[in-house]
C-alpha cells in the first residue's frame, strides 16, 4: 500500500504571532506536513517552550536579515511561509535613512526560495496605503514594505500567494484602561469607535487560512487573500467585552495625534475612511470554505483571557 509523502513546511517567524498560529495549526496533522520552524536563536525563551511543546518540528536557525542563512534554511522545502518584522529595531532604525529595509528582509526570503526551487510560497503583507488613498497618505512605511514584497513575490517564476491580515483584535487589549473611578473599561480607539472594520485574531484565524491556501494550490497561486473574521467596531467590541465578562465598558475615540510615530498615524488616517480590503469587497466569502470558526468579538475575548486591564 502507498503512503503519500508528507509536506516539507517552512515556517519563517515561528515564534511569532502568524508564524506561530501556522506551526500550530500544521502541527496537528504530522501525517500530512513536517514543519521546519524558523528562528534567529532556538535558545529563546519563547524558541525552548515551543520545542518542548513540539518535539516532532524541526527547529532550524536563521536570520531574515543574513541571506546566506536563509538558503539552508529553505533547502528541499515543499512550501515556504514568509513574514517579515518591520517593528524590530533593525528596521525602525533604518527609517529616513533605508525605507526599504523591511522590503529587503522579504526579498532575502525570497530570493533564497527561488534559488532552492521551492515549490510554493504562502507571503504575508499589507495593501499600499499609497494606492488606497491615491497618493495622499504616504508614511505608513509597514505598509508600503510589506506592499513591495508582494509585488515582488508574485513576479517571480515560483507559485505564490499572499495573506493580508485584517486589524488585530490583539490592538483592543493594548489600548484597554480603567477609568478614573476604577469601574469601568475603557478601550480607547484613534478613530470613529462606530466605524465597522476587518477584524482578525492574528492567534486564531491566520494558521487555518494559511493552511487552506496551501491545501488548494493549484485554485490559490497568484492570488491575494486578505483575512479578517468580519467587520465590527470598538463599539461592538466593547460590548462583547461586557457580555463575555460582565465588566462594565465603554469605547472613547482618541484624536491619531495621540501617537508621536508618523507610521502609526498615518495607518490610524488611512482606516479612517478607507477599507484596507477595498479591492476584495468579497473575502468573506472565503472563509465559509474553511472549515473553521473565525473569531468573533465574543470568541476574542473568551480565548484571550482578559479580565480586564492591570489596575
Amino acid at each position: 500500500m502507498s503512503t503519500v509523502k508528507p509536506l516539507t513546511v517552512v515556517v519563517f517567524g515561528a515564534t511569532g504571532n502568524q508564524g506561530g498560529s501556522v506551526l500550530r495549526v500544521l502541527a496537528e496533522y504530522p501525517k500530512s506536513y513536517t514543519v521546519r520552524a524558523i528562528t534567529r536563536s532556538t535558545q529563546s525563551k519563547n524558541a525552548q517552550e515551543l520545542i518542548a511543546k513540539y518535539p516532532q518540528i524541526q527547529w532550524v536557525e536563521a536570520d531574515i536579515e543574513n541571506p546566506e542563512s536563509l538558503r539552508p534554511a529553505v533547502s528541499n522545502a515543499d512550501i515556504v511561509f514568509g513574514v517579515t518584522q518591520f517593528f524590530q529595531p533593525s528596521v525602525l532604525s533604518a527609517v529616513g535613512t533605508n525605507e526599504d529595509a523591511e522590503f529587503q528582509q522579504g526579498k532575502n526570503i525570497i530570493d533564497a526560495c527561488v534559488a532552492e526551487n521551492v515549490g510554493f510560497v504562502v507571503f504575508s503583507t499589507l495593501p499600499s496605503a499609497k494606492k488606497l488613498s491615491n497618493g495622499k497618505i504616504t508614511e505608513v512605511l509597514h505598509f508600503e514594505g510589506k506592499y513591495k514584497i508582494q509585488e515582488y513575490l508574485l513576479a517571480q517564476p515560483i507559485d505564490s500567494a499572499v495573506v493580508q491580515m485584517g486589524i488585530y483584535f490583539q490592538n483592543n487589549i493594548q489600548g484597554a484602561s480603567w477609568n478614573e473611578s476604577g469601574d469601568t473599561v475603557v478601550i480607547s480607539f484613534p478613530g470613529d469607535v462606530n466605524r465597522k472594520l476587518p477584524y482578525a485574531d492574528v492567534n486564531r484565524d491566520a494558521g487555518p487560512y494559511v493552511k487552506y491556501i496551501i491545501d488548494n494550490r493549484d485554485k490559490t497561486k497568484g492570488k491575494v487573500f486578505p483575512v479578517s473574521s468580519g467587520y465590527y467596531s470598538t463599539t461592538d467590541i466593547a460590548n462583547a467585552l461586557t457580555r463575555v465578562t460582565g465588566l462594565k465598558t465603554v469605547a472613547v475615540e482618541l484624536p491619531t495625534s495621540v501617537f508621536g510615530d508618523k507610521d502609526l498615524q498615518g495607518m490610524f488616517e488611512l482606516i479612517k475612511t478607507h477599507d484596507i480590503f477595498a479591492d476584495s469587497p468579497n473575502h468573506l466569502e472565503t472563509n465559509k470554505n474553511i472549515p473553521f470558526e473565525f473569531t468573533t468579538p465574543e470568541t476574542f475575548w473568551k480565548t484571550s483571557g482578559f479580565q480586564g486591564p492591570p489596575k
